[in-house]
C-alpha cells in the first residue's frame, strides 16, 4: 500500500507530466509568436502611457485593487481524482500532510503571477510617486505572506457546503486584501494599515474555528479540480487533440433565426451542424464574445491608429486560431461516419463559418473607431478585411491540413 508521501509524489509528477505533454505543442505553434508580438506592443504603449501620468494619478488605489483580486483568486491544487472519493475517504485523517503539500504547491505555482503583476505595476508607481524601485522586494515578501493567508482561508472555507459562503468569502478576502495594501502603497494613513492587518487576523481565526465543525467535502474538491484541469485542456485543445474534452452546451433558442437562411440539403449538412455547435457550446460562443468585447473596448479607448489596427488584427487572429478545434468537435461520434458527404464539404462549411465570424469582428472593430474618426474606422476595416481574407484563404487550409496529420 502506498504511503501518503508516495501518493503525493505520484500525483504531482503526474500533473507535471500532463502539463509538459501539452505545453510542447502550445509553445511550438504560431500563436506563441503572435502573443509575443501582442505583448511587445502592449508593453510599448504601456510605457508611453506611463509617461503621461501626473502625481495625482491613483496608482496606489489601482495597485491595491488589482493585487487584491489576484490574491483573492487562490484555488487549491489538490490533484484529486473521481475515484479518490471511494478509495481515499477512509484515509482522510492521514491525509493532512498531503493537503498541506497541496497548499504549498498552489502557492509556488501562483506566486509567479504576483511577481509578474507587481513588476508590471512598479513603473507606474515609480512614475507617479517619484520614488525608486527599492520597495519591490519588501512588497513582494508581504504579498507572499498574504498569498499564504488567502490559501489558508480558502482551504478552510471549502469545508462549508454552501456555495454562497464561498462567494461571500471571495468578496470579503478581496476587500480585506485591498484595505491592507492601499495604505502600504500610498504610504499614508497607517492606522488603516493596522486595522486591515487586525481584520485579516480576526477573519482568518473565525474561519478556522468555524471550519472545525465541518469535514472535507470530497465531491466538491474533486469537482473543483476537474474544472481547473478542464480549463487547461480547453486551451491545449487549440493546438492538439485532447481526449475526453467536455464542453457545456445550452439550447439558446433565441438564436434560431441565424439558421433559417441555411439551405436544406445534403450539401449544407455540415454548415448547419457546425453553426449549431458554435452557438450552443459555451466554449466557442463564449470565446468569440469575450475576445470581441475586449478588442472592441481596447480600440474604443485608444488614441493611436497604429495600436487600433494592431489590436484589431491580433484579436481577429486569436479568435480565428482558437476556433479551429470546432472542426474536430464531433470527430469522436460514430454517427458522423454515416453522413454520405465528403470531408471537403466539412472543410468548406468550417471556412464559411470562420469567414462570417471574423468578418463580423472586423466590422465591429471598425465600428469601435467610427465615433472618433471615419478615416480611422475605414483604415481599420480595410486592414481587418484584408487580414480575414488572407487568414481564411491561405492560412486556414494549411492549418487544417496540418491538423489532419496530427
Amino acid at each position: 500500500m502506498k504511503t501518503v508521501q508516495q501518493l503525493w509524489k505520484e500525483r504531482l509528477n503526474g500533473y507535471l507530466s500532463e502539463m509538459r505533454k501539452y505545453l510542447r505543442y502550445i509553445f511550438n505553434d504560431h500563436l506563441l509568436f503572435v502573443l509575443i508580438f501582442g505583448v511587445g506592443a502592449g508593453v510599448y504603449y504601456y510605457s508611453q502611457w506611463i509617461k503621461t501620468l501626473d502625481p495625482h494619478f491613483p496608482a496606489p488605489f489601482i495597485m491595491a485593487l488589482l493585487l487584491g483580486a489576484i490574491l483573492a483568486w487562490s484555488p487549491i491544487y489538490t490533484y484529486l481524482m473521481r475515484a479518490d472519493i471511494v478509495f481515499l475517504l477512509p484515509m482522510e485523517e492521514r491525509l493532512n500532510g498531503y493537503f498541506q503539500k497541496a497548499i504549498v504547491s498552489s502557492f509556488v505555482f501562483q506566486s509567479y503571477w504576483l511577481i509578474l503583476f507587481l513588476a508590471a505595476l512598479m513603473p507606474m508607481y515609480v512614475k507617479v510617486k517619484g520614488v525608486s524601485y527599492a520597495s519591490f522586494f519588501l512588497w513582494l515578501v508581504i504579498l507572499f505572506i498574504l498569498k499564504f493567508w488567502n490559501l489558508f482561508v480558502r482551504w478552510n472555507v471549502q469545508k462549508f457546503q454552501e456555495k454562497n459562503i464561498r462567494l461571500v468569502d471571495l468578496i470579503v478576502r478581496f476587500v480585506l486584501n485591498a484595505v491592507f495594501l492601499y495604505p502600504l502603497f500610498s504610504r499614508t494613513n497607517w492606522l488603516l494599515f493596522v486595522i486591515g492587518a487586525f481584520l485579516l487576523i480576526v477573519y482568518g481565526g473565525v474561519i478556522q474555528n468555524k471550519s472545525r465543525e465541518h469535514i472535507l467535502k470530497w465531491e466538491m474538491l474533486v469537482e473543483l479540480e476537474e474544472k481547473r484541469m478542464m480549463a487547461f485542456y480547453r486551451f491545449a485543445n487549440l493546438f492538439t487533440t485532447v481526449p475526453n474534452l467536455q464542453g457545456d452546451v445550452k439550447r439558446r433558442k433565441w438564436l434560431d433565426f441565424l439558421f433559417k437562411k441555411i439551405p436544406y440539403g445534403p450539401h449544407h449538412v455540415y454548415t448547419y451542424l457546425l453553426s449549431r455547435t458554435f452557438v450552443r457550446v459555451n466554449e466557442y460562443i463564449g470565446l468569440f464574445v469575450r475576445l470581441t468585447l475586449i478588442g472592441f473596448l481596447l480600440i474604443s479607448f485608444s488614441h493611436s491608429l497604429l495600436f487600433k489596427v494592431i489590436m484589431a488584427l491580433l484579436f481577429i487572429y486569436l479568435t480565428g486560431f482558437q476556433l479551429f478545434p470546432l472542426i474536430r468537435h464531433h470527430d469522436e461520434k460514430i454517427w458522423m461516419m454515416l453522413y454520405p458527404v465528403s470531408k471537403e464539404r466539412k472543410k468548406t462549411a468550417f471556412m464559411l463559418l470562420l469567414r462570417q465570424c471574423l468578418g463580423l469582428q472586423a466590422f465591429l472593430f471598425a465600428g469601435a473607431a467610427v465615433f472618433r474618426s471615419w478615416f480611422e474606422s475605414g483604415i481599420i476595416l480595410g486592414a481587418a478585411v484584408l487580414f480575414v481574407f488572407l487568414f481564411t484563404e491561405i492560412y486556414t487550409p494549411r492549418k487544417l491540413a496540418k491538423m489532419e496529420n496530427l
